[in-house]
């Protein structure tokens, strides 16, 4: 086939997305690339489009930094007063390392999370993030995707979707395609899991404007969360912690305070003081 006839709309993208959520299913994407190409850029011009099918008005101010606003927009959240946005809705997660980094497999919120996707398909939504690195991301995670673009330089997209083989643990044949890809010049075209390419203009002025607006406000009050989050988690650990050393000392009186220090990594004056409920 000619490369044109791998060339596709946004309209196309949005319309195939759209028959995918009437027909009882969820469309998650990620976006990967280098910083600055263009991942937000194509995001947010898909979900404008996608809103004309929906016929749910989208803008800026449905982007999310925060774990938090995004599980209260899918099941809402009445403590922490999130609503829960309309069944069919587009949601564009801007930095998904943040929610979904794979080093942070063991995160019970990441668990949790990764659990609520899982399950909501009933909501028929539309959820799309941004990463550098695709396979940055929790393996979970990407078995969640349905769609992976990568944005090679402005303006330019390429769509790949899982392959639907029964036989494949892999879905995204990452081995296989790595070396296809290198076979081919650095074109995608031959690749297996390779859907088509789209092009597409940049913001307009005010679009941008906005954009940085909604980004320069939420992402600051999501890293602040983020880091009131691993303070509570820090203390509830070490909490834990203490708990298990006052048990196992008073359960094994020969246990010195040094043993438990050098199994620990913590001084022995520590596990003093923790024991006699001093700290």
């Amino acid at each position: 086939m000619n490369k044109k006839d791998y060339i596709k709309t946004m309209d196309f993208l949005a319309e195939t997305i759209y028959k995918l959520t009437q027909s009882d299913r969820d469309v998650n994407i990620g976006v990967g690339g280098f910083t600055g190409e263009g991942k937000s850029c194509f995001l947010t011009k898909l979900f404008f489009i996608y809103a004309k099918y929906s016929k749910l008005k989208w803008d800026f101010d449905m982007m999310t930094w925060s774990r938090k606003e995004l599980m209260g927009w899918i099941d809402g959240d009445k403590k922490n007063k999130i609503k829960q946005v309309p069944e069919y809705s587009s949601i564009l997660v801007d930095e998904l390392f943040m929610l979904f980094y794979k080093r942070n497999w063991y995160d019970e919120g990441q668990i949790d999370s990764i659990g609520t996707l899982n399950m909501c398909r009933d909501r028929h939504l539309l959820i799309g993030g941004n990463i550098p690195n695709f396979w940055d991301l929790d393996s979970a995670f990407t078995s969640r995707i349905r769609f992976y673009v990568y944005i090679p330089y402005r303006g330019v997209a390429w769509v790949f979707e899982q392959e639907n083989n029964p036989f494949s643990n892999d879905v995204w044949n990452r081995s296989k395609n790595e070396k296809t890809f290198r076979k081919c010049h650095k074109k995608p075209y031959l690749i297996p899991n390779f859907l088509c390419e789209i092009h597409y203009d940049d913001w307009t002025p005010s679009q941008k404007i906005k954009y940085y607006n909604v980004r320069n406000t939420k992402r600051l009050m999501a890293i602040d969360v983020n880091k009131d989050e691993k303070v509570e988690r820090y203390k509830d650990i070490k909490k834990q912690r203490d708990n298990l050393i006052r048990m196992l000392m008073n359960t094994n009186k020969k246990l010195k305070n040094k043993d438990v220090s050098e199994v620990l990594g913590i001084s022995a004056e520590a596990v003093r003081l923790i024991k006699e409920g001093l700290r």
